[in-house]
């Protein structure tokens, strides 16, 4: 059967449900209400609800269907007139789960297109007891159970071994983390920052601090979080397709899992943002890679104690690998974050949403990392509390990221370099001025004369370039003296410097 694509609205009297269901058979359609059930059949078609209030059928009760549309509207009548239901759009999070309903303690993995695989080891897994029995086979052919108590990863931390299955190189191209079935959870922040220093490039955030030609588009990029409203939010028909076709898990979470997935959202946030910025809102072949390389989370299967660290990670990946390594662009992006967080958690999903299809279409295997986080992410942000977001998104009001707490030496290296940059401009503003006074001479001697050596402008030439060329060693020059011989000397040593024909021909700085 087919769960068909579905919208939900409400006013107070009443809930109405489109439900597009172009290939049903009409006559076999049925509809059934009780209290806060609601159950949609028509071959191929099925649909069941779990309302967050109670509806009846009654004399006000309406069905239709539209051929053109290939849709069913119907209307039934809130039993308590005024109530408000909450999370209506909410696709995932009203698909009623099965009546055996268990709890959910790890996300599933499915081994798609690794050819060191067979079908035998691709198996769906829903619990721990089938989880142990897929992981890899010791040398006696027992399974190795110890591995779930090994490092965990994945969405609220709830994986382990899931991907000993997978090539050591295949993995190398979505996840920086070295031996993540092996590598303890609390070395992963000190080899990611490793990884850093080592990585950011001080030529590279020198250059981008430079040319503004480059680095100021991002920066004047309206994007659309900044000009969008609530109500104007809206799933495209691809979200929703997705959303529906997502399990209505439930969780076993605790406070301290809820804070950790809060740090992680923020963390996939920022590198969603930062890759809509620069890409100027239009996805390329780079992007999955971008928002996987910039999230610590999904990179590097990072966990987080603290809002601090989490903008910290973002703010420091971005100076290292992205082709814009600005710092006005990095807290730009920060406060891209903000804005996404204030339109609510419909518009976070789009983003998820958005990220999975980039991760399901790339040319690398970043189908995992859907499989690891973002499926998970989808289902568990769509019940998660609106003043929970608000609550985050004033909490990051008293976030003020600086250079120095980076520890690449940022302002140390602006100043170097704008350094450079006055000693350049004041060495070409010098060579300018010689050249027009030379200029100015040149003009000067012809006016004096009623006939001009054929020979001077030809020799001003070279004695110009001479100065060029000969500028910077003499300004380097510390040591002068001031008497007789040695101005004799160095004007010896100048003339030297000069073409020998030149010397044959007539100078008139020598007169």
């Amino acid at each position: 059967m087919l769960t068909p694509r579905f919208e939900l609205t409400q006013n107070d009297e009443e809930v109405t449900m489109i439900i597009h269901a172009p290939y049903a058979n009409i006559k076999d359609a049925e509809v059934s209400v009780d209290g806060t059930d609601f159950l949609f059949s028509s071959t191929p078609y099925f649909l069941r609800l779990q309302l967050p209030g109670k509806i009846e059928e009654n004399d006000l009760s309406s069905g239709s269907y539209d051929c053109d549309k290939g849709d069913f509207t119907f209307r039934f009548s809130k039993v308590n007139k005024g109530e408000h239901f909450e999370n209506l759009e909410m696709i995932t999070s009203l698909m009623a789960p099965p009546k055996n309903k268990s709890v959910l303690v790890i996300p599933n993995i499915e081994v798609i297109g690794n050819p060191s695989v067979t079908k035998a080891d691709i198996n769906e897994t829903n619990d721990i007891g089938d989880f142990a029995n897929n992981l890899p086979k010791d040398d006696s052919g027992e399974n190795m159970p110890k591995l779930l108590n090994g490092p965990k990863y994945g969405f609220a931390n709830r994986v382990s071994g899931a991907l000993l299955a997978f090539e050591a190189a295949w993995l190398k191209e979505i996840i920086d983390l070295p031996n993540p079935d092996v590598t303890p959870e609390p070395e992963r922040k000190a080899l990611r920052e490793q990884r850093e220093s080592k990585d950011f490039s001080d030529e590279h955030y020198v250059a981008d601090l430079m040319e503004l030609r480059f680095t100021g588009p991002p920066l004047e990029f309206e994007a659309e979080w900044e000009t969008l409203q609530k109500d104007q939010i809206a799933f495209s028909e691809a979200e929703v397709d997705l959303l529906k076709e997502l399990p209505n898990k439930e969780y076993l979470l605790n406070n301290e899992d809820q804070k950790q997935l809060c740090f992680n959202l923020i963390d996939i946030l920022y590198a969603s943002c930062f890759n809509y910025r620069t890409t100027f809102g239009e996805n390329n072949v780079e992007s999955a890679w971008n928002i996987n390389k910039l999230s610590s989370t999904l990179c590097w299967f990072q966990s987080f104690t603290s809002l601090e660290e989490v903008i910290r990670a973002c703010i420091r990946r971005a100076l290292c690998y992205p082709l814009y390594r600005h710092w006005e662009i990095s807290v730009k992006v920060f406060e891209d974050v903000k804005g996404v967080l204030s339109l609510g958690k419909k518009y976070i999903i789009k983003r998820f949403c958005e990220i999975h299809s980039l991760f399901n279409t790339s040319h690398e295997p970043r189908y995992i990392l859907n499989q690891l986080y973002i499926k998970d992410f989808l289902i568990w942000l769509q019940t998660l509390p609106e003043c929970v977001i608000e609550s985050l998104c004033s909490a990051l009001n008293d976030i003020h990221p600086t250079k120095a707490s980076m520890g690449f030496d940022l302002e140390e290296l602006e100043v170097a370099a704008r350094t450079i940059q006055e000693e350049d401009l004041i060495i070409e503003n010098s060579i300018h001025n010689m050249a027009k006074k030379l200029e100015a001479m040149s003009a000067n001697q012809s006016d004096s004369t009623q006939e001009t050596p054929k020979n001077v402008c030809h020799v001003n030439h070279k004695f110009f370039k001479y100065l060029l060329s000969s500028s910077s060693s003499s300004t380097d020059s510390s040591d002068t003296d001031s008497d007789t011989s040695s101005s004799s000397s160095s004007s010896s040593s100048s003339s030297t410097s000069l073409d020998s024909d030149d010397l044959n021909e007539p100078n008139e700085y020598n007169e």
